[in-house]
């Protein structure tokens, strides 16, 4: 299996000459800009001993710091999808928001009501999700997040084998080095 690749011409400033209109320029430069970009990031967090808990949030910046919690030493970031260098932070956090009513539509327990945890003291809906499949909470993050945002990140072209006549596509993604399986695992998971 190959992993997915970005085509070399798209980090070649050779590819761009002269005589390249103004809008393929610019596409090659936000393809170049967001493909090179590490800082805008919607991540799926999951817990080491509760496997039917998921967190999801937005971070701009290093993702370290959103792969641990001093509350819960089990916490750990299991993937993380990656925005286009250009969405603004209020544009992140739309997204964020209707991913996650969204799953609150997709996630309800046996009285229709979202299984979204609320914060203790407050009561207000958290980004935690609890007694969830955490594999099919992952695919039902990435589908919302394709059919709904995929203007707003970053995706990429995926073949299995040399043979395969079609390319499937996922947003693009990182996952965790500790994970037990292999990326492409994960990403065979979510292929549209």
């Amino acid at each position: 299996m190959r992993k997915p690749q970005v085509s070399e011409e798209v980090l070649d400033e050779s590819f761009v000459d002269d005589g390249c209109d103004y809008k393929m320029s610019q596409l090659i430069h936000d393809n170049r800009e967001s493909f090179a970009s590490v800082d805008k990031w919607l991540y799926l967090g999951a817990d080491n001993r509760n496997s039917n808990f998921a967190k999801v949030g937005i971070t701009e910046g290093n993702l370290t710091s959103r792969s641990y919690s001093s509350a819960n030493p089990t916490y750990y970031l299991f993937c993380a999808f990656k925005f286009k260098h250009n969405v603004s932070k209020l544009d992140m956090k739309i997204v964020e928001d209707d991913v996650l009513s969204k799953l609150d539509e997709y996630w309800l327990d046996e009285y229709e009501i979202s299984k979204r945890l609320r914060h203790y003291e407050s009561n207000v809906l958290s980004e935690c999700f609890d007694n969830v499949n955490f594999e099919d909470f992952y695919k039902d993050l990435h589908y919302i997040i394709y059919t709904h945002h995929r203007a707003k990140f970053e995706i990429s072209d995926y073949q299995a084998n040399d043979f395969d006549e079609g390319d499937q596509e996922f947003v693009n993604c990182i996952f965790n080095k500790k994970l037990p399986k292999s990326e492409n695992v994960y990403i065979e998971m979510i292929l549209q």
